[in-house]
Parts: structure tokens; C-alpha cells; sequence
């Protein structure tokens, strides 16, 4: 799985305005502000492969990635970017398409989506491994929990329904903790969690907002020790693990990170990795080839439960590839665990990669050791980095100076 690869980490999501809670119109603005996070793959990439990109990146950010053995050998920018994502502007443009056409390697795609579907119309061949309906049923929680009940997986109760009986459950709060998630949400999107009566209210104005035709879930809100985040890279045989995370999360449930560590107890993570691997089957049984994620949380008193399927590359992917890469010389060979971070951060002021560099100093990642921050080039109101320490307590220096600087 180490063999040249072109990477078009496009997003598009047929069901974007479910998703995001958005109508039609202000869906596709949003979705051609994700074309920047296509530098993402700038991070994963390996030193012999092709990027497609939104635009070109900074030489001398470059040169830094390349001295880490990422970076890839060239960047290609579509020569059309008035579409809504970049898989579009990919097949308009006759420099991507034709490269495609001759491309004998892998195609690492961010989500098979329809507009991957279009592209290969257009190419001639497939540029995504899995059909796009495969991903949208993976990405639906009402059909994970069939998949739970199907294994047997321990699972939190839920109730699901659309917008008006959750709204109506919730006006009879009964002042036990629950969430609430769109049946569709990504990223955190589309989540409210009820713990007092403040936070009860607005979850019910915002119920009386929502579609009537969309699917939102509602669990108990179970408090947990930590939220751990397996990736497994999918083929039809065989689920292999190259990723073990520890969410960050915010008190609002909203993910800012990932920890590079491994669960402490060796029989928690066992179940993990028992839970992770039978759902990354069951994936892989459905047509579903590549980066998969599944999340969980785990209590105190050591209860494992796995709470959603992501079908696509998740947020600390491209960091996972990196450290990987760099420290084992194969991204899909887990580095130790305890050294290693993604975390992102909001911004008042936007910074390129190089001006972020800049700032970090002595701080900023160096190729010699592995150790310091190496920030994505998305732009935006945001830092984005991965963090590799010489250990435990230098990664947290690392990572509290990080947010520090992002203000």
C-alpha cells in the first residue's frame, strides 16, 4: 500500500444541506470553502507522489515538508475552479483529466461522493474505490445502529425520530443528560447536548428549526473517561489498523483534536480494536475500500461503546500519515503512542503555513528530530498542526504553546 499514489482530496456531500443544516443555496458556498483543505493532503503525501490542489503551495513550505518525506513530487491545480469542489473543477479541467486517463497507481480520494462518480465518467475508469450510495449509507447512524445490532455491539439507548418528537421529548426533560445528532451530521455538525435547562431550550428552538424530513438521534449522554478514534485503511480482504487516537473534545461536544495514544488497559483496548476491526468489516462486506474511522467512548468503569462509522478520511488523517511516515518509514505503520498530536485551533488573525512557522521558532517541526509544530497550509481563521514530542510532557508543552500562540 506504499506504492506512488495521487491524491484529490476533494468534499462534496450530495446531502450537504442535511448535513449541515443549511438550505441548497448557502450549501454550495460552503462547500467551495472546503476547496483549501485539499492542501490537507500535502501533509500525507509521500515524497513520489501527485497532489491535486486548490492552488499551489509556498516553496519554502515545501522544502520543509520534503526534508520530513511528505510534500509529494508535484502539485496540479485544475485549470478550472469555478466549480463547487474540487473533483468538478478536476473534470473540466483536460491536464487532471488526462492525467487521470494514464495514471497506473492508487487514486487516494478524501470521500467517495457523486461528484468522484462524475470525475470517472469523464476519465473513463473508476478514480474512487467505493460507490458514493456505499459512503452514505455508512455515514447515516441510523443504519450504524442496525450494523451494532447486527454484531451485537454494546450500545447506548437511543431513540430516533425527526424534528418534532425530539422536540416534544425534549420539552418534557426530564433533567437527565441526553445528545442529540442529525442522523447525517459530520464533523461535529448538527450536535446539541442537554444538561441543564438553558441548554434543553435551545436544543428544542433549534428542533423547531429543522426539517421535518430529517432524522435526528437522541441518547443518554453518557460521561466518559476518553473518546478513542481507530483508523483502518479497507480492502476486500482485511481490515488493517494505522491509527490509534484519543479525541479532544470541547465541553460542547465539539472535536478540536486528536491524541496519538493507545488505550492504557490492555483488555480496553483489545475491545477496541475487536470492536473497530468487526465494524471495518462489516464496511468492507458493503463494497467500502480505504480510510475508515470509527469512533467510541469509554467510561470510567471501562464500558466500550462505539458511537459512528466515518466512511472518508477522518480530521487527524493526514497528521496519522505524517508521523507514521516519518518516524516508521510507512504511513500505515502506527508510530508509539504518547509522542504525537493533531490539534486545530481558532484564529483572530489568518497565517500561511510559512508565517506560522515563523512564529513558532525554535518550536516549529524539525526534520532532524521529529520534534515541534508543523501547521497545515488550509489558510483561514484557524491553526491546524500536527505536534511530535520527545515524549509525554513535551508534546503537552508543545501543544499548550500551540494554542497559546493561535490566540
Amino acid at each position: 500500500m506504499t506504492d506512488r499514489v495521487l491524491h484529490l482530496h476533494s468534499v462534496h456531500f450530495e446531502r450537504g444541506p442535511e448535513v449541515w443544516g443549511t438550505d441548497a443555496s448557502d450549501y454550495s458556498e460552503l462547500e467551495k470553502g472546503f476547496k483549501p483543505l485539499s492542501r490537507r493532503a500535502l501533509i500525507m503525501a509521500g515524497p513520489d507522489d501527485v497532489v491535486i490542489a486548490d492552488r499551489q503551495p509556498d516553496a519554502e513550505y515545501m522544502a520543509r515538508l520534503r526534508a520530513c518525506g511528505a510534500g509529494g513530487a508535484r502539485v496540479i491545480v485544475p485549470s478550472h475552479m469555478d466549480s463547487a469542489c474540487l473533483a468538478d473543477d478536476a473534470a473540466s479541467s483536460s491536464a487532471v483529466v488526462s492525467l487521470l486517463k494514464k495514471w497506473d497507481g492508487r487514486v487516494e480520494t478524501y470521500m467517495p461522493s457523486a461528484a468522484e462518480e462524475r470525475l470517472s465518467l469523464v476519465v473513463g475508469k473508476p478514480v474512487c474505490q467505493t460507490s458514493a450510495r456505499v459512503a452514505d449509507i455508512l455515514n447515516d447512524k441510523m443504519f450504524f445502529i442496525r450494523i451494532l445490532e447486527d454484531i451485537g455491539a454494546p450500545m447506548i439507548p437511543v431513540f430516533a425520530a425527526n424534528s418534532d418528537a425530539i422536540a416534544n421529548r425534549l420539552r418534557k426533560w426530564d433533567g437527565t443528560p441526553v445528545i442529540v445528532r442529525g442522523s447525517r451530521s459530520v464533523g461535529g455538525s448538527r450536535v446539541w447536548v442537554a444538561r441543564d435547562e438553558r441548554e434543553a431550550r435551545r436544543a428544542v428552538k433549534d428542533m423547531d428549526r429543522a426539517g421535518r424530513d430529517r432524522t435526528f438521534i437522541m441518547q443518554p449522554f453518557v460521561e466518559h473517561a476518553f473518546s478513542p478514534n481507530l483508523q483502518f485503511y479497507v480492502d476486500s480482504e482485511r481490515a488493517h489498523l494505522f491509527g490509534e487516537t484519543a479525541q479532544v473534545m470541547t465541553d460542547d461536544k465539539e472535536h478540536i483534536g486528536n491524541l496519538f495514544d493507545s488505550a492504557d488497559d490492555t483488555a480496553t483496548r483489545e475491545k477496541l480494536i475487536e470492536l473497530g476491526g468487526a465494524l471495518a468489516l462489516e464496511a468492507a462486506a458493503l463494497g467500502y475500500r480505504g480510510v475508515l474511522g470509527v469512533d467510541f467512548i469509554v467510561t470510567d468503569e471501562g464500558d466500550v461503546y462505539p458511537v459512528e462509522i466515518n466512511a472518508r478520511h477522518n480530521t487527524s488523517t493526514h497528521a496519522l500519515w505524517f508521523v507514521n511516515r516519518f518516524f516508521n518509514g510507512d504511513p500505515y505503520s502506527t508510530m508509539e503512542p504518547g509522542r504525537a498530536a493533531y490539534l486545530r485551533f481558532p484564529t483572530k488573525e489568518e497565517r500561511s503555513a510559512m508565517e506560522w512557522i515563523k512564529l513558532f521558532g525554535a518550536d516549529a517541526f524539525d526534520p532532524g528530530s521529529g520534534v515541534g509544530i508543523m501547521p497545515y497550509d488550509t489558510g483561514g481563521h484557524e491553526l491546524s498542526a500536527v505536534i511530535g514530542g520527545r515524549d509525554f510532557d513535551d508534546r503537552a508543552r508543545l501543544m499548550e504553546k500551540a494554542k497559546s500562540l493561535a490566540g
